[in-house]
C-alpha cells in the first residue's frame, strides 16, 4: 500500500477523527472532513464505490495503491464496450476474454468479471505471492472457474506465448511507472527505468502482437506521458477517453523529486497554490497527475494520433505551468475526466479499505 507522509499535526488529528469507522457500510465520500475541499475539480473519492466489494477479507499484495487502481478501474470499465462482441443470433454478448498484466491482487480483473458475467480472466504478475492472493480472492467471489492467475515475467517468451494462446479481447495494465535515477534503484513495485516507461512500453509491445480489441493502461505525468499515447498509436490503438487524478507526491515519487526536475518530459507542479489544494497540511513538495487511458483497436491516421499526443502534452504542460484550474475543461479530441485526490481523501480512501490509520500513515519529523 502507498505509504502517506503527513505532517505531525495531521497525523495526530487523524487518530482523533472518525476516519477508521465505516459505520452502516457508508461509502467513503460521506465521511466527515476536518476542512472543506475548495477545488475546481470533483473529488476522485466520488468514484470509490467501485472498491466496496474489495474490503477485507479481500487480500491485497504487499504494495497496493488504491488511487491508481481506482482510476484504472474507471478506464477498464469504459474499455469493456470496445472489447465485447455480440452473439450473432441475438442481443447477448459472447465470452469476453480479459488479460491483466501486473495483476497484483487481481482487483481490477475481478471487478470486471463481476460486471461482465460472460467473461474470463488471465492474470499475470511476477510476484508469486500476488498470484496466490489473487487466486484466493477469486475463490472468495466464487469466480475460480473463470480465472487463472500465473506468476509471469512481462519480458519472458512464456508470457507472450500464454497471451497469444489466450487471445484476450481486453488487456489491462496498471504497472509501476516512477522514473528511477541511474544511481538509485527503487523497489520493484515502483521503479520503471530512467523515464518510468519500461513496463508501459513492454505492455504496448505485447499488445501490438496480441492485438486485443481494447486496452486500458495507467501511467502518470512524471513518466513521459506523450510517449505512451504515441506507443499505443503505433501499436494500432486510438485513445478514446482519459481519466486523470491530481495527487500530491508520495513515498516513491517524493524520493526522486530532484531527479524528476531534470527530466524534460516529467510534468509536475510545485506552486504553493496547487500544493495547498492537494496537501492542505503542507506535507507535499509537488503535485502530479495520475492517468488512465481507454484505447480501442483502430485504423487511425497519423494526424489523429498526432492530435491525441499533442492534447496529452498540452494537458500536462498547462497543469505544470498553471495548476489545477487548467484541468477543469481541457480541450482534447477524446473524452477527459479530471479529478482531485487530496491528502484528506487519500486517508479516507485507505480508512474505507483498511481501517487503522496508524498502520497507513507515517508522520514527517
Amino acid at each position: 500500500m502507498r505509504p502517506l507522509h503527513l505532517s505531525p499535526y495531521v497525523y495526530e488529528l487523524c487518530k482523533t477523527q472518525a476516519f477508521t469507522a465505516v459505520e452502516n457500510d457508508q461509502v467513503p465520500y460521506r465521511f466527515g472532513r476536518p476542512d472543506a475541499q475548495p477545488s475546481v475539480l470533483p473529488p476522485l473519492l466520488a468514484e470509490a464505490g467501485r472498491l466496496r466489494a474489495f474490503r477485507p477479507p479481500f487480500r491485497f499484495n504487499s504494495f497496493f495503491s488504491p488511487e491508481d487502481t481506482l482510476l484504472c478501474q474507471c478506464a477498464s470499465e469504459a474499455a469493456l464496450s470496445h472489447a465485447r462482441s455480440r452473439v450473432a443470433a441475438g442481443p447477448a454478448y459472447d465470452t469476453t476474454r480479459i488479460a491483466e498484466l501486473t495483476s497484483g491482487s487481481g482487483l481490477i480483473g475481478l471487478h470486471l468479471l463481476r460486471l461482465e458475467r460472460s467473461s474470463t480472466l488471465l492474470g499475470l504478475d511476477i510476484d508469486p505471492s500476488s498470484s496466490a492472493a489473487a487466486t484466493e480472492n477469486a475463490a472468495m467471489f466464487g469466480l475460480s472457474d473463470r480465472t487463472r492467475f500465473e506468476q509471469a515475467d512481462m519480458w519472458s517468451n512464456d508470457t507472450m506465448d500464454m497471451l497469444l494462446e489466450n487471445q484476450p479481447h481486453l488487456v489491462v495494465c496498471n504497472p509501476p511507472y516512477i522514473p528511477e535515477p541511474p544511481d538509485a534503484k527503487l523497489a520493484s513495485e515502483a521503479g520503471a527505468g530512467a523515464d518510468g516507461t519500461d513496463h508501459l512500453l513492454r505492455a504496448l509491445e505485447i499488445v501490438s502482437k496480441v492485438q486485443p480489441r481494447a486496452l486500458a493502461v495507467s501511467w502518470c505525468s512524471l513518466s513521459d506521458p506523450t510517449l505512451i499515447v504515441r506507443g499505443a498509436a503505433r501499436a494500432g490503438y486510438k485513445l478514446n477517453s482519459l481519466f486523470i487524478a491530481a495527487i500530491a507526491d508520495g513515498e516513491y515519487s517524493g524520493s526522486v523529486h530532484h531527479y524528476l526536475r531534470t527530466l524534460p518530459r516529467a510534468y509536475l507542479n510545485e506552486q504553493t497554490a496547487t500544493i495547498s489544494q492537494a496537501a492542505p497540511d503542507g506535507s507535499a513538495a509537488f503535485v502530479y497527475l495520475l492517468m488512465a487511458g481507454e484505447f480501442s483497436l483502430h485504423e487511425s491516421t497519423a494526424n489523429t494520433a498526432a492530435q491525441a499526443e499533442a492534447a496529452v502534452e498540452t494537458i500536462c504542460s498547462d497543469f505544470a505551468r498553471s495548476g489545477l484550474q487548467t484541468l477543469a475543461a481541457p480541450r482534447a479530441p477524446f473524452a477527459v475526466r479530471a479529478s482531485l485526490l487530496d491528502r484528506w481523501d487519500e486517508l479516507r480512501l485507505r480508512a474505507f479499505l483498511h481501517g487503522e490509520i496508524e498502520s497507513m500513515a507515517t508522520a514527517s519529523r
